[in-house]
């Protein structure tokens, strides 16, 4: 008995680390020049940082929905090709995986160095 729930934490551990650290396919990195050139209507900017970063480091037509409220009010993001801006490379895994689960297609990402790079432009804050 103790040698199953060994295997079973071995397993549950694994699993846990790799839905966290592997990288998603299909999702490239993009710098934030790329990210406003294709915002013409055509990708959707959705930023899964924190309200207190994202308000600081603001971008123009993104939709701002912290990884934590993600599950909940996925449905508020247009149907079009997503382009995540996030903080980090784990964040960036689990929103990516969270949302292809749900349906949708998740293009690129960006993790914006030092919180300079959105300063320029506000964020578009719904509801």
């Amino acid at each position: 008995m103790s040698f199953v729930m060994i295997v079973a934490l071995v397993v549950g551990a694994g699993l846990f680390i790799l839905h966290r650290y592997l990288p998603v396919s299909h999702v490239k990195k993009m710098d934030m020049s790329e990210i406003t050139a294709k915002n013409d209507d055509m990708v959707v900017p959705v930023d899964t940082r924190d309200y207190q970063t994202s308000s600081h480091d603001k971008m123009e037509h993104a939709v701002c929905l912290p990884l934590a409220y993600l599950e909940r009010h996925h449905q508020d993001i247009p149907q079009r090709p997503i382009v995540l801006i996030c903080s980090d490379e784990v964040e960036k895994n689990l929103a990516a995986r969270l949302l292809k689960r749900k349906g949708y297609e998740v293009i690129g990402y960006t993790i914006p160095v030092q919180h300079q790079e959105c300063r320029a432009m506000p964020c578009m804050i719904e509801k």
